[in-house]
């Protein structure tokens, strides 16, 4: 039977529309206000202050959600890659790309403001024999966002391509299950939009608001992650063992990553109701790491190297109803003189759904 699994996604959009965003007006002198109300006007706090710009939208641009509940049907896929590759001071370079089968959910969401309840059916590797852990959560409000990730995969790989083996083809082992790669890889990254007023990830990506014209904007965020990779060589076909380079002989690597990222995001309203979001934030980080090879120690080094987050999203949405797609992908990746890894995770996401109940106008 298909593995049943239960998710929280929690879309932090924290409401304040009890108290609606007031307007522009001219200023008016304390005495006068004290004379009409008879009270000193109360200054907002700090923190307050801080909380409402959450919920602070240009309705010319952003109409924040009306409703209190939400219900919807999605289907994710996640997909992962890992390519290895070895590069000797006197011969050509190596290279393994591997990656386990997708995974595919399928289930019924249900929301109230902020939080998403879903009990989805894992569908995509059912007979598979794949050992596979993984938490993806994505936070997305006005003006800030967080993406969360624990992905852990032990062994069920598979050989997709190899290149600068003599005599072999980079497609000879297509296909090929290979057992000998285990994975972990947990990240956090946090960003701060700066046009929050008139640009919305949640309407891209949460569906907690309706972007009404086309606006962009900068963004600014830092990264930590850690990565840990187990290879076992020996697992591999004859004719890879054989051939292997020493770069590649490897047994562990292990490394933490510390990065700060900078992007650009868009969503385009090309017609009533539809929306294109496109976004992408290369992170330049310092990324500290060990290598154990299977007798010594390979490589110790502490680099610079860069990464990339994108994501995209094609949304319509009526105020009501609302439908759509998105691709969220991370790229992480370093590189040393006769070394490098390459690890991609990729989320896909296919829903539809509607708002009920109206919050009450005060």
């Amino acid at each position: 039977m298909p593995r049943a699994l239960f998710h929280l996604i929690i879309v932090l959009t924290i409401s304040f529309s009890a108290t609606p965003a007031v307007a522009d007006t001219p200023d008016v002198p304390p005495d006068t206000a004290t004379a009409t109300t008879g009270k000193q006007p109360r200054r907002l706090s700090l923190i307050k202050r801080f909380f409402r710009e959450f919920d602070n939208y240009d309705t010319a641009y952003v109409m924040p959600n009306r409703y209190n509940f939400t219900a919807m049907m999605q289907t994710s896929t996640s997909s992962q890659s890992c390519r290895l590759a070895g590069f000797p001071p006197d011969g050509p370079s190596q290279s393994l790309s591997m990656s386990p089968r997708s995974s595919v959910k399928v289930g019924p969401y249900f929301g109230w403001r902020w939080l998403f309840f879903g009990y989805t059916f894992d569908v995509g590797r059912v007979g598979s024999g794949q050992t596979r852990r993984e938490f993806n959560l994505s936070l997305y409000s006005a003006m800030l966002g967080c993406d969360l990730i624990y992905v852990r995969g032990d062994g069920g790989y598979r050989l997709k391509r190899v290149t600068g083996f003599d005599g072999i083809d980079e497609k000879a082992y297509a296909r090929y299950d290979f057992h000998g790669l285990e994975t972990t890889t947990m990240a956090v990254n946090a960003y701060y939009i700066f046009n929050h007023r008139r640009f919305s990830y949640p309407a891209a990506f949460s569906q907690s608001t309706v972007q009404r014209r086309s606006a962009g904007s900068w963004k600014v965020g830092f990264q930590y992650c850690r990565h840990m990779l187990r290879f076992s060589p020996e697992m591999l076909p004859q004719p890879l063992q054989a051939g292997l380079i020493d770069q590649l002989r490897i047994s562990e690597v292990r490394y933490n990553d510390y990065s700060l990222n900078v992007g650009y995001a868009y969503n385009w309203v090309f017609a009533p109701g539809f929306l294109l979001a496109v976004s992408a934030a290369p992170a330049v980080g310092f990324k500290q790491s060990v290598g154990e090879g299977q007798r010594e120690r390979l490589f110790r080094f502490q680099n610079i190297n860069f990464d990339v987050i994108t994501r995209c999203g094609l949304v319509w949405n009526s105020g009501k109803w609302f439908a759509g797609a998105s691709l969220v992908s991370h790229v992480y990746a370093y590189r040393k003189k006769t070394f490098s890894l390459t690890n991609t995770l990729a989320y896909g996401y296919i829903y539809a759904g509607f708002y009920f109940h109206k919050k009450k106008q005060r």
